[in-house]
């Protein structure tokens, strides 16, 4: 169920980002902020696409002074 809800959140988050394109260089024309919303849209998919971009797993990592 936890895969589903993600995959749902991902389909979600890429059609804000197209919505937010679509309105920022075809319906009102704003380059600045269309380059913004397509670098984020193409890192999301460059990072989801190469495995080896992406996380092993989660550690809480170690303070270097706790002993």
């Amino acid at each position: 169920m936890s895969k589903f809800i993600s995959i749902v959140g991902n389909i979600v988050l890429y059609g804000f980002l197209l919505w937010l394109l679509y309105d920022s260089t075809i319906h009102e024309w704003d380059p600045w902020f269309a380059f913004v919303v397509g670098f984020v849209l193409v890192l999301a998919v460059v990072i989801s696409l190469i495995p080896s971009l992406h996380a092993p797993s989660v550690s809480p990592g170690l303070y270097p002074y706790d002993e």
